[in-house]
């Protein structure tokens, strides 16, 4: 008996039903999936029955008025993504061309951290096309977990225990403004409170964190603009001359005779990590040691 007689004799399987129930798993529902298609809605709804009774799982449930995917159905999304990312590296090595690797991270970790290192990451990973994705580090652990990412950058603190990791360095903070908002002798307090800021939305662990620095030094900085990202804070620093709280590696944006940048006094630095799906590495034909390859490469200099 073939080993995978078994797995073909009932019938319900297909790849067109897979692929369906990962369109329905990744949008959340049918409903979703379907686009207001009353036509695909049922399409789906029929795929998603035969999936359920060849594997003798619900994949769905309802709760109150909302369909959702349960467990099982997760875990199946994931191995149907994996299978077929799977499938699409092997359509594109046979057709000569390379491999795709995808690494998810913060904005400012992916402008400031690995597009000034790309070509070196390039060529740890074999020459692999890197597609890089911006996400938060949740998404980001949960995108190396089932699959959808290869690599991800993100805090050490966000990461499983038995997830594994590779240090990268620690991320501190600095007030970085024009050089003309440094007096001399002044220092971070000093600028804070007569140079105008930009700051980030309210939200966020960052935001919270320094919200409670500010109010324990008593400081009260003229915010002019906030913006959503630590880069578009950048842009404001260089562009508008305004002052404003970054991550110290954001000093490649600037020129360093006309912006000036000081650590700021406080105990909220991050570790980051490099994370990595073991079988994704598999997929795409690269040896174990990428990983400790690509981490070496990402390294903060102080951290080397």
């Amino acid at each position: 008996m073939n080993q995978f007689d078994r797995l073909f004799a009932v019938s319900g399987l297909s790849l067109d039903r897979l692929r369906s129930f990962l369109e329905v798993a990744e949008a959340g529902n049918i409903a979703r999936a379907a686009k207001a298609d009353p036509t695909r809605q049922s399409q789906f709804s029929r795929q998603v029955k035969e999936l359920e009774g060849f594997f003798g799982v619900a994949l769905t449930r309802r709760v109150g008025r909302r369909i959702e995917i349960t467990t099982e159905g997760h875990q199946l999304a994931a191995v149907i993504r994996r299978h077929f990312s799977e499938l699409d590296d092997f359509r594109e090595s046979m057709a000569g061309r390379p491999v795709s690797v995808r690494l998810g991270a913060a904005a400012s970790i992916l402008e400031w951290t690995v597009i000034p290192k790309l070509a070196a990451c390039t060529e740890a990973l074999g020459g692999a096309t890197v597609e890089l994705e911006q996400s938060r580090s949740a998404e980001v652990v949960r995108g190396v977990a089932d699959g959808r990412l290869d690599f991800g950058i993100v805090r050490e603190d966000a990461v499983p225990r038995e997830m594994k990791r590779w240090k990268l360095g620690t991320i501190g903070y600095a007030l970085f403004a024009p050089k003309a908002a440094w007096r001399k002798g002044s220092g971070v307090d000093s600028v804070i409170k007569a140079h105008p800021l930009a700051d980030l939305l309210p939200g966020g662990q960052f935001h919270e964190q320094w919200s409670d620095w500010l109010s324990a030094q008593s400081l009260r900085p003229k915010v002019v603009a906030r913006v959503s990202s630590f880069t578009q804070l950048a842009r404001l620093v260089r562009h508008a001359g305004l002052a404003a709280v970054l991550p110290e590696n954001a000093a490649v944006e600037f020129d360093a005779s006309r912006i000036l940048s000081a650590t700021l006094p406080w105990n909220h630095e991050r570790p980051m990590v490099l994370i990595g799906n073991a079988r994704s590495l598999d997929r795409a034909g690269l040896p174990a040691k990428s990983s400790a390859s690509l981490a070496r490469i990402l390294t903060w200099k102080s951290n080397a």
